[in-house]
């Protein structure tokens, strides 16, 4: 893979802990707003990581290829 961790991480890693805060809020339950938190930001750097490698227009031009 070309593509850099650090970006997916950035953008999944606040919503993923907001997301498990205002669970925890809501349920007052701990263990309910880490898994929330965990899932929700796992999801989006899955999201995110697949879109920034298969979901590009601008790519380089490659041997052999139009």
């Amino acid at each position: 893979m070309r593509v850099s961790l650090v970006y997916p991480s950035l953008l999944a890693l606040p919503p993923g802990i907001a997301f498990g805060v205002g669970t925890y809020v809501l349920t007052a339950s701990a263990v309910l707003g880490v898994l929330a938190g965990v899932g929700v930001g796992l999801g989006l750097f899955v999201l995110i990581l697949v879109g920034t490698e298969f979901g590009s227009t601008d790519r380089e031009p490659q041997p052999g290829r139009k």
